[in-house]
């Protein structure tokens, strides 16, 4: 497990369980991750069919997960990850992690290496993600993955609780 910074982009709102939404969300993800260089490589998911949220190779779950959407399946969440080979602990060693959370903090967040950030126009990430979640707040910020980028966006935590957290845009929508 080694250290490293990652920029995210955090979207606050609220996110319709519509089939079309979450499935477009699903395709612009794995572009986004494939215009990187990185190739999405796992996939966590929690709804109906998913109880456990417990990562799976993206061949074995995309098929579930087209299935579960179209059978109109609550979705809760869906964690796209790029893991380099020989993983470790995917929470640590990701490449990239974009998640789509609908649950009590409704969110969705792109997390990259920091020095990969500058390959994107972060208002057009936010206006591009705007389309997948009725956005009233969007934030971006550095952080170590050793701090978890996830635990950061989702709230549970106090800020001063991460100590390498820089914060470098917050948008009220």
């Amino acid at each position: 497990m080694r250290d490293k910074l990652m920029t995210s982009i955090v979207l606050y709102g609220s996110i319709e369980d519509r089939e079309n939404d979450i499935w477009d969300w699903y395709q612009y993800s794995l572009k986004l991750n494939e215009g990187l260089g990185y190739p999405s490589t796992h996939l966590g998911i929690i709804g109906d069919s998913f109880k456990s949220g417990k990562l799976s190779t993206m061949k074995r779950t995309e098929r579930n997960l087209k299935k579960a959407l179209e059978n109109g399946e609550s979705i809760e969440t869906v964690s796209i990850y790029s893991l380099p080979e020989g993983f470790t602990q995917a929470a640590f060693d990701f490449n990239t992690f974009i998640s789509m959370n609908r649950r009590l903090n409704q969110f969705i967040i792109v997390s990259v290496p920091s020095v990969d950030f500058s390959k994107f126009d972060k208002r057009e990430m936010i206006r591009d993600l705007g389309h997948f979640i009725t956005c009233r707040e969007a934030e971006v910020f550095e952080l170590s993955i050793l701090e978890s980028p996830l635990i950061y966006a989702s709230k549970v935590n106090q800020e001063s609780d991460f100590k390498s957290l820089k914060k470098i845009d917050k948008y009220d929508l």
